[in-house]
């Protein structure tokens, strides 16, 4: 299993503002390493959009209910990317993948939130937004989507924050801050902490998930599904991961899932 990290939440008195922080070396690091073992490349100029989704979801989810499950797709034009990150705040994982292959070509860049809350509908929400920052886009969402202002700054090589505003915040001091100003901000802000969370890099699937997403299209298209061969390689859409999967397989899966016929 992978380490977790922790992230740290603060409330900056007098300036009315969520404060969000984390270290996220060894999120980073479990993401390369993933994409090691599952033999996924990337373009170098597209790597860091990865790393900023993982950081940026990560954050922005550390102050979000306990039960909630959120996931963004950001689609940039220069690079031309899909960039997608989840985040379940129950089990505490994150994941991200990036998707540089078939991307059709808009106007603007688009920003896609999905939110799962215990109990409640889905909620999806779509903004557009201007240049290629993944941070820049975030900031819009917020914006735009969460009516409400938010900053994203690196302090240290793999070291976020993001401040966001609360009711009543200090408008101007948030506007006003820079990376020297968040390089002092312990010192120079009265910041109450709110709550620890810990968060790993983990996908869930395994070669059980990816049956049962094969099944209903086996049972519909079985023939081209396999093109006359015996096996087929499957991408995890959320992490990259490829998995082999047979036809015997599949087939007996489908057979174990079908209901128990009714007794005559």
């Amino acid at each position: 299993m992978n380490p977790d990290i922790e992230v740290r939440t603060y409330f900056a008195r007098h300036r009315n503002a969520l404060v969000a922080r984390g270290d996220f070396s060894e999120l980073f690091a479990a993401w390369y390493l993933h994409r090691m073992d599952s033999g996924t490349s990337l373009p170098p100029e597209c790597d860091p959009f990865g790393r900023d989704a993982l950081a940026a979801l990560t954050l922005h989810c550390a102050g979000r209910p306990r039960k909630e499950t959120c996931a963004w797709t950001v689609c940039l034009q220069e690079p031309r990317m899909n960039i997608f990150a989840a985040c379940d705040n129950t089990s505490g994982t994150v994941v991200a993948n990036v998707f540089t292959e078939n991307v059709r070509e808009i106007s603007k860049g688009a920003f896609y939130s999905d939110v799962i809350d215990s109990g409640k509908p889905p909620r999806r929400s779509v903004i557009d937004f201007e240049g290629n920052d993944f941070f820049k886009a975030v900031e819009q969402f917020y914006s735009k989507s969460e009516q409400r202002s938010a900053r994203f700054f690196w302090h240290g090589e793999e070291d976020l924050v993001m401040v966001a505003a609360q009711p009543d915040c200090d408008l101007e001091w948030l506007e006003s801050l820079d990376a020297a100003a968040i390089a002092t901000l312990d010192a120079d802000v009265e910041l109450a902490l709110l709550e620890k969370r810990f968060y790993r890099f983990e996908c869930g699937c395994n070669q059980e998930r990816m049956l049962d997403f094969l099944r209903p299209i086996f049972r519909r298209e079985g023939e081209e599904l396999f093109a006359g061969e015996e096996t087929l390689r499957v991408q995890c859409p959320r992490c990259g991961a490829r998995h082999l999967i047979t036809r015997e397989s599949l087939e007996a899966h489908e057979t174990s899932s079908r209901p128990p016929s009714a007794s005559p």
